[in-house]
């Protein structure tokens, strides 16, 4: 009896040892499988074709919004990476501000004659992302000379990337450049309750399809 018994802990340990050793076997093969794939996945970054930079402006009391966007973006510094988050973080861009767009040619030229001649080194917007977290991007702006940082909400859906937020000009001592524009739109800029506002309010938005490769 002590023999049997002997002999089946014998077989059970065996039994164990063969177990063991085949799921070691198969969780270093899924290592290895998954470091393959990491060493060989796809390539994400952010290119200025798929990308548009969409600005909001305010006029009168009831603070009526005046959209256009700007038509071009440069990167810097492209790159590719592993994952779309790394692919945005760090990207520098610099922005034309003869690309100004808003649908409107009388505006267009008041925004860049009266207001962006005004200000400072105002040829180019410029600046870089830095990735706080799964929510937050710091977007550093440089304008009229003076470069300030902008925390900015995004939103990364498979390779589109959305993002949101909004400046003060005086931030970046625009007060000037502001006064500027709003003479020579005083009467545009007049609401219903007869009182012509500029507002110092900006907001920003970006919208760009990341290139997989």
């Amino acid at each position: 009896m002590q023999y049997k018994l002997l002999n089946f802990s014998t077989l059970l340990f065996g039994l164990l040892f063969i177990i063991t050793s085949v799921s070691c076997d198969q969780l270093s093969k899924t290592k290895k499988t998954t470091n393959q794939f990491d060493k060989s996945g796809k390539k994400y970054s952010i290119v200025p074709e798929t990308t548009s930079v969409f600005w909001t402006g305010y006029k009168t009391s009831s603070k009526t919004p005046v959209k256009g966007q700007f038509m071009k973006l440069n990167i810097t510094n492209p790159k590719q990476a592993n994952t779309a988050k790394e692919a945005i973080d760090g990207i520098e861009f610099s922005i034309p501000v003869s690309s100004l767009f808003s649908n409107e040619k009388s505006r267009d030229t008041k925004l860049k004659d009266f207001f962006f001649k005004v200000m400072d080194q105002t040829e180019f917007l410029s600046g870089n992302l830095n990735v706080e977290n799964d929510t937050l991007i710091n977007v550093s702006l440089k304008m009229n000379g003076i470069t300030k940082t902008i925390p900015m909400s995004y939103f990364l859906n498979g390779q589109m990337l959305s993002m949101q937020g909004k400046i003060d000009l005086a931030t970046w001592n625009a007060q000037n450049a502001l006064t500027s524009l709003h003479q020579v739109c005083k009467d545009k800029h007049t609401g219903e309750d007869g009182v012509s506002k500029t507002w110092s309010e900006v907001g920003l938005s970006v919208e760009s399809y990341l290139k997989v490769e």
